[in-house]
């Protein structure tokens, strides 16, 4: 059994078949590259075999673990991964997103030096150009290898598009020297330097060819203690963007009330709705990072690291229960258990609200997808707290 496993996997785009049972193995220190024209299949093999494109029939696994098979059920492992999309939100730093690709503490600045980025390590992404950009990309592909003395599998999607000539020419010697410590390369491009690197070459439809590729030699990365990247509640804390999509709302909620209430007038379930509908009305925006994650569809890329999306739940926490404390000063009726049941309401929310939106945003018009249309029964939560606090 190989490291990448695809069995029989069939694949729709639309109406049509991209893939009709079609089989690939790619063994320990192989690497095979996919080639053909737009719109042929490579990019599905290099999505089915991440898991992130739905199977009619068949499955994939890596390492023997299932990624995704036709039944729906899913996996995750260790694997690198560069899409077409460089898959990197713009707030993202160059170093800790690289670090953050590893999963290690290393050298990170020795790394970036070789690829001309090291003058980078502290940018933002947002402001490297495309071709910068894309070696990022690149390089949280290849990394998770680049430190690993066991086989890893890396799946690269047109991984030269962007590139300089001597990244590419770079790029194909890092691809041999992987192979020669045993990593498993499965790589769609149209370059010749990358398609002569490889030892097996697919070309489109379904012609296999073997190469004659040179050596290479590995060198491990030597890394340091293993890294806790918390990266939803960094980007949160760079952007604030919890205050500006969800902050925002609760306080204008709050605000709308005021001006149509008289909080002095309120009593028993009036009063305890009033506290906790800011709290309510800001979980009801969602994950907070939800439009930071579409940008160059980085969704996708986090996908096949977990189930669960970047979030800042603890500092959502924070500011829902400050939302809750604010409205309760306004009413000079503080209550621990009603800033706590705030604070809990609105993370549920959130997360309901998040965990919706995120289900769609693999299909093609995630947008027009009337499930969103369900949010409104999250008031029935609010309601139920409500008279379970005044009970």
């Amino acid at each position: 059994m190989g490291i990448i496993e695809l069995s029989d996997i069939t694949v729709r785009r639309g109406r049509n078949k991209v893939l009709d049972n079609w089989s690939l193995s790619v063994d320990s220190g192989e690497v095979v590259c996919l080639s053909g024209d737009n719109g042929c299949g490579k990019s599905t093999v290099i999505e089915a075999a991440a898991g992130l494109i739905p199977l009619e029939n068949g499955s994939c696994k890596i390492y023997g673990q299932l990624i995704r098979d036709s039944q729906g059920r899913r996996g995750r492992a260790n694997f690198g991964l560069c899409l077409q999309d460089d898959c990197i939100m713009g707030d993202e730093l160059v170093s800790e997103r690289i670090l953050d690709a590893a999963g290690h503490d290393f050298d990170v600045e020795s790394l970036l030096k070789e690829w001309g980025l090291e003058h980078r390590i502290h940018d933002r992404v947002a402001m490297l150009s495309g071709g910068q950009r894309r070696r990022v990309a690149l390089l949280c592909g290849l990394v998770p290898a680049m430190i690993s003395n066991e086989p890893v599998a890396i799946l690269l999607d047109e991984p030269d598009s962007g590139l300089d000539d001597d990244s590419t020419e770079m790029l194909a010697r890092t691809i041999r020297d992987l192979a020669a410590g045993q990593h498993t390369i499965l790589v769609a491009s149209h370059d010749s330097r990358i398609i002569s690197c490889a030892d097996r070459v697919i070309g489109f439809p379904f012609e296999e060819i073997k190469n004659e590729a040179s050596e290479g030699k590995f060198k491990k990365i030597e890394t340091l203690s293993k890294r806790n990247a918390y990266v939803g509640h960094r980007i949160n804390a760079r952007t604030l963007s919890g205050i500006a999509n969800n902050g925002i709302a609760g306080l204008l909620t709050l605000g709308a009330m005021l001006a149509l209430l008289e909080p002095s007038q309120l009593e028993d379930r009036a009063l305890t709705g009033f506290l906790l509908a800011p709290a309510l009305a800001a979980g009801l925006c969602g994950n907070p990072l939800h439009k930071l994650l579409l940008e160059n569809r980085a969704y996708a890329w986090w996908n096949t690291k977990s189930s669960i999306p970047p979030h800042a739940l603890i500092h959502s926490f924070l500011m829902y229960a400050g939302l809750t404390i604010l409205a309760s000063t306004i009413t000079s009726d503080f209550d621990v258990k009603i800033i706590l049941a705030g604070a809990l309401l609105g993370i549920v929310t959130e997360s309901v609200v998040g965990l919706i939106s995120h289900s769609t945003l693999r299909l093609s018009r995630p947008n027009a997808v009337m499930i969103r249309l369900l949010t409104p029964i999250l008031i029935l939560p609010w309601a139920l707290v409500v008279d379970t606090l005044t009970a």
